[in-house]
């Protein structure tokens, strides 16, 4: 399945390879990895990590039709036309598979306070009520994060309180509905 999501700075597109070493550095960042539910890891642990990533994104897009994309800027990245990846974002069903979805993303450090995650949780958002039969998508995040409730608030999702039922830790959720 071909899926690409543009935004006006950004392409969500289905990961390559290509995108594993610019994602293992991704989780090898330890400001990154403090909000994620990661772990502390290593260069080697982080190219594990990314490319078990990868394949369960992959399963994600086959087995239900959605899953986390590469999120690249538009129009080259680095100069010499190849985009480089800047982060993640998309949707994936959450472990119970029965409830709602969640939306799920990251950027690298450099990119933070740009607008960027909010930008592509929008896209995806309006994304996943268009063509997935959803009537909730949920976001998680580690209480003391701002930046990311912030993201969540921005991308038009709704404070729910905390809970600790899908991830075993006590994690702020948002949520928004499906418009009417």
């Amino acid at each position: 399945m071909a899926v690409g999501i543009l935004t006006s700075r950004l392409l969500l597109r289905r990961f390559a390879q290509t995108d594993l070493p610019a994602l293992a550095h991704l989780f090898a960042d330890t400001a990154v990895q403090e909000y994620l539910a990661v772990g502390l890891m290593g260069p080697k642990g982080a190219r594990a990590f990314a490319e078990t990533f990868i394949r369960a994104s992959d399963d994600e897009w086959r087995e239900g039709g959605c899953g986390v994309m590469a999120m690249v800027p538009r129009g080259g990245g680095d100069g010499a036309g190849n985009a480089t990846l800047v982060g993640y974002c998309g949707l994936r069903h959450l472990p119970d598979r029965i409830s709602a979805m969640e939306v799920v993303y990251a950027l690298r450090q450099d990119r933070w306070g740009q607008g960027l995650a909010t930008e592509a949780a929008r896209a995806v958002l309006d994304w996943g009520f268009e063509t997935l039969p959803v009537r909730e998508i949920k976001a998680f995040t580690r209480p003391p994060h701002a930046a990311s409730r912030r993201v969540m608030e921005k991308a038009g999702m709704e404070f729910q309180g905390e809970t600790d039922r899908y991830y075993g830790e006590m994690l702020a959720v948002y949520s928004v509905t499906r418009p009417v």
